[in-house]
């Protein structure tokens, strides 16, 4: 199928590559602002999906609570005392109060990650999705305060590995000069000890952080 590509759907192929592993149908609508709704972007992206430039997926994703405007679980920056990494883990673990449910999500084609020099592309694994959306949501909050996000935002997926058995963060925010501003985490159901072991990461790096 031929189809135009318009600088909103070069948007969404970029944050799908680059920024993010997956977007559902909310997330998207919220990013392009489209005022005649969820309805107008799912035709979109079944048009994108025939151009085989993504894919669309119904998966169980269990309800987020909402990130706007819930601030960060944890925030730190060098300087700072450490968290207790128990009681950030209780936060972590007790967010999720309702059952899976059915959500329409979005990922890139393989053409589209290899077009991008990406390897972003396909549904993530089923143990990852929650933490990805979540990550998702995040993303959808920074961009709402700043459309310009995307050229700052850097995902894992787009940066050389830390090292063997080094858990990269999943985002690097930088600014123009490539400076790192901070690193953002999601946190999914993070034990005690991944806490501890991400902020050890970030402390020895001297990464400011935002653990969500």
């Amino acid at each position: 199928m031929r189809l135009s590509v318009t600088p909103r759907d070069l948007a969404l192929l970029i944050a799908l590559t680059r920024c993010v592993r997956m977007l559902s149908v909310r997330h998207i609508t919220l990013l392009w602002r489209k005022p005649l709704g969820s309805r107008w972007v799912l035709r979109r992206l079944r048009q994108l999906t025939a151009a085989q430039l993504i894919q669309l997926h119904t998966i169980n994703i269990r309800e987020l609570m909402p990130v706007m405007p819930v601030m960060p679980l944890f925030q730190w920056k060098p300087g700072v005392s450490e968290p207790d990494f128990r009681e950030v883990a209780n936060g972590a673990r007790t967010r999720w109060p309702q059952a899976a449910q059915p959500t329409m999500v979005c990922v890139a084609s393989p053409m589209t990650a290899n077009m991008m020099g990406s390897t972003a592309c396909n549904l993530p694994r089923r143990e990852q999705r929650d933490h990805d959306l979540l990550l998702a949501e995040v993303f959808v909050r920074y961009h709402s305060e700043n459309p310009n996000i995307t050229n700052q935002w850097q995902g894992e997926h787009t940066r050389p590995k830390a090292g063997y058995r080094i858990k990269d963060p999943d985002v690097f925010l930088s600014d123009s000069s490539g400076r790192v501003l901070r690193v953002v985490e999601s946190a999914g159901c993070y034990s005690a000890r991944q806490v501890e072991s991400f902020h050890d990461y970030c402390a020895e790096c001297s990464l400011p952080y935002e653990l969500w």
